[in-house]
């Protein structure tokens, strides 16, 4: 046998010595695998005592001529029922954990009991991360820390294999083709040779290409459809402009090359779109910005009122000249007035118009430019009126 398969041997298999008790109906010990001093003790071994779920133990006893054996498979402390008690020397444990096994016997009239410890080690597979850029890839475990395995072992699916630390596992690997591989990772338990398996689709990419939005559409009062090409195949972001004006990351597509997706959204309002490609080490710009517009309510109709004007530009610069746009001539009953930029977005709206707007939107000055406006005015009479136009905002 080789040193390696003696150490395995010899870790497998468990050898404690404890101790003998007057008899089994007297045990009222708290621990039953606590000896006391000046107790004779009893022995066994435990064939395989370390290894992964489910793991199969021999109890095999460690004195000749011993009668009466008898084992608790997963002893907790206290003292024992009989119903606890098993006359099979072959366990199987289940589930992962530190356990102790308790034995009774007889030699030569006396009574003896002794204890072993068993570990089982759970198999889970490890969660595994994966980040390309072009035909190299970098894999790690984020939660090894969680696993406790002694090693990993990686077939990157082209008949290269490697073996990585259990502690903070990274590999670097690279392709001689855009092939997809199949990565295979299996978690290793130096003791016990066992552990669990986990696997992770990956395509290296041999350029960057730039994707394109195709289109932006409504499909629906709360449902937009964009539809977009991606020449390369390399996994790409669909990114929304935030009212800030940065873009945040909507979904990531893997290795598509042309697809139609549907979103959540408010198609009264307007919405920008561009995508980047995930892998950032391709120095590849985003696609161009694509957004969606609604379509802008129907014009009213206009009706001429002579006693009604609006000024064509204003500067809201504090200089007590021509600082607020508001309606000027004879006004009487109800104004209304509302203000959109030039991508249709609301940016002001007063029920009465006589105040005016000052050029600022959610107490934030914009830019300089061309506004359009309509104003809804209701006569004392009854009769309803509509002005409607653009105004120059100049700061």
């Amino acid at each position: 046998m080789s040193d390696a398969g003696i150490v395995r041997y010899l870790v497998g298999i468990l050898c404690v010595i404890f101790f003998s008790i007057p008899s089994l109906p007297c045990r009222a010990q708290v621990d039953e695998c606590n000896p006391g001093p000046g107790q004779l003790t009893g022995s066994f071994l435990i064939a395989s005592g370390i290894g992964c779920v489910p793991l199969k133990i021999t109890a095999i006893s460690g004195l000749p001529e011993v009668k009466n054996v008898r084992y608790v498979y997963n002893y907790q402390g206290g003292a024992v029922q009989e119903s606890d008690l098993s006359r099979d020397s072959v366990y199987t444990f289940t589930k992962p954990g530190l356990y102790r096994v308790l034995q009774y016997a007889e030699q030569n009239g006396k009574q003896l009991r002794a204890c072993a410890i068993v570990q089982v080690y759970d198999t889970l597979p490890p969660e595994l991360a994966v980040a390309g850029c072009l035909n190299r890839v970098t894999l790690t475990v984020p939660k090894a820390a969680d696993y406790q395995y002694d090693w990993y072992t990686v077939d990157w699916g082209d008949g290269t294999k490697e073996q990585l630390d259990g502690v903070s596992p990274v590999g670097i690997h690279s392709y001689a083709d855009n092939r997809q591989r199949l990565i295979t990772v299996r978690g290793v338990h130096l003791y016990g040779n066992c552990g669990g398996t986990a696997q992770v689709q990956f395509r290296p990419s041999q350029k960057a290409e730039t994707p394109v939005i195709d289109q932006v559409r409504a499909v629906g009062p709360r449902s937009l459809e964009l539809t977009f090409t991606n020449p390369g195949g390399n996994p790409v972001w669909l990114e929304q402009r935030a009212p800030s004006g940065t873009f945040e990351r909507v979904v990531r597509f893997d290795e598509t090359l042309k697809t139609t997706f549907q979103m959540d959204a408010d198609t009264a309002a307007p919405v920008c779109f561009r995508l980047a490609l995930a892998d950032t080490c391709l120095q590849t710009p985003p696609s161009a910005e694509v957004c969606y517009n609604p379509p802008k309510p129907p014009d009213p109709t206009p009706v001429p009122d002579s006693t009604v004007f609006m000024p064509d530009a204003f500067s809201p610069n504090a200089d007590g000249i021509n600082d607020r746009f508001l309606p000027q001539g004879l006004l009487s009953g109800k104004l209304r007035l509302t203000v959109y930029n030039r991508w249709g977005e609301v940016v002001f709206r007063a029920e009465d118009a006589r105040d005016g707007w000052d050029g600022r939107q959610r107490d934030q000055p914009l830019p300089t430019g061309t506004y359009s406006y309509v104003l809804e005015m209701q006569k004392a009479d009854g009769q309803r009126l509509n002005k409607h136009g653009t105004v120059v905002l100049l700061n």
